[in-house]
């Protein structure tokens, strides 16, 4: 019934006009506007089937321009901002450090596709070394999720990938359609910091979005190794808007227990032209403002 409703309330938002208080036809202005990328995958690399790797550079500059003419607050990278090469990270991380916005970045799986000596030393700026953290924007807050801890992939030593194969194999047993080598998963450490997390937003009265690569929801070969545990979790709070994410290029969405599981488009996937959205956040609901690939949608909370 919780899915029916938002459903029902996500289209009449869509096509019922915006009223002031005094019934004109005039448009609300949002509280706040915040950009959102995922999978911008560059490498001095041919393209390879749908993903143009070379080209993703000025790809990324059509979107910070766009950004920079709607005058965000702030802008958030979904992660895999390389397809691989330790090389590649610094022409990417060059377009946002001369942006002038404020990024938040997140690690995707093929952030780590480097040499194995490096992977401790990502040069994606993160607030923390263990790569989850928080922030608070007017009154709302923004939990970054790393989902890349428990892995193959990682930069965890032979004991922590062990306990990742023999998980995954645990997964594969029991026919879990995301069993890949590809997808990674949070520890126990980080969902007991994300309970807290949203424990304290209850408490200071703050609506929650949520950022991971990984998507949770609906069920996907790309999700969350433990997509089922965030789940449960999630599902305790009623004060959690959306969970944004990158990992699967061709983009989805959901809506469980009225949170909306909002999956961008991998921006590597188009040739020249960039796939991106720009968010704004009013007191009801959320407009997801796309380009390129990435659809529009206005969800309410």
């Amino acid at each position: 019934m919780k899915l029916l409703i938002s459903s029902i309330f996500a289209i009449i938002f869509f096509t019922m006009p915006e009223f002031d208080r005094n019934g004109g036809n005039q448009a609300q202005k949002p509280l706040f506007t915040f950009g959102v990328i995922a999978d911008v995958q560059y490498c001095d690399c041919e393209p390879y089937g749908s993903r143009f790797y070379r080209g993703s550079t000025l790809k990324l500059r059509d979107a910070i321009n766009s950004f920079k003419d709607d005058s965000v607050d702030f802008l958030i990278n979904l992660g895999d901002l390389i397809d691989r090469d330790f090389s590649s990270f610094k022409p990417v991380l060059d377009i946002f450090d001369s942006s002038g916005i404020k990024t938040w970045h997140l690690t995707g799986n093929h952030d780590y596709s480097v040499d194995t000596r490096l992977k401790k030393y990502l040069p994606v700026p993160m607030p923390l070394q263990n790569g989850y953290y928080s922030f608070i924007h007017k009154d709302f807050r923004f939990i970054a999720l790393n989902g890349n801890e428990l892995s193959t992939y990682g930069p965890g030593g032979r004991s922590q990938k062990k306990a990742a194969q023999k998980y995954l194999s645990s997964l594969r047993d029991s026919g879990s359609v995301n069993a890949m080598d590809w997808n990674g998963g949070i520890s126990r450490k980080q969902l007991g910091w994300l309970n807290g997390q949203l424990e304290e937003a209850i408490t200071k009265g703050e609506k929650v979005f949520i950022l991971c690569h990984f998507p949770v929801y609906p069920e996907n070969v790309h999700n969350l190794l433990n997509s089922n545990e965030v789940l449960e979790i999630l599902n305790k709070y009623d004060n959690i808007i959306a969970w944004f994410n990158g990992h699967n290029h061709s983009g989805n969405y959901g809506n469980f227990n009225m949170i909306h599981f909002v999956t961008l488009k991998g921006m590597v996937e188009t040739a020249t032209i960039a796939s991106f959205a720009l968010v704004e956040v009013y007191s009801n609901k959320i407009w997801i403002k796309g380009s390129g690939g990435e659809k529009s949608q206005i969800l309410a909370y």
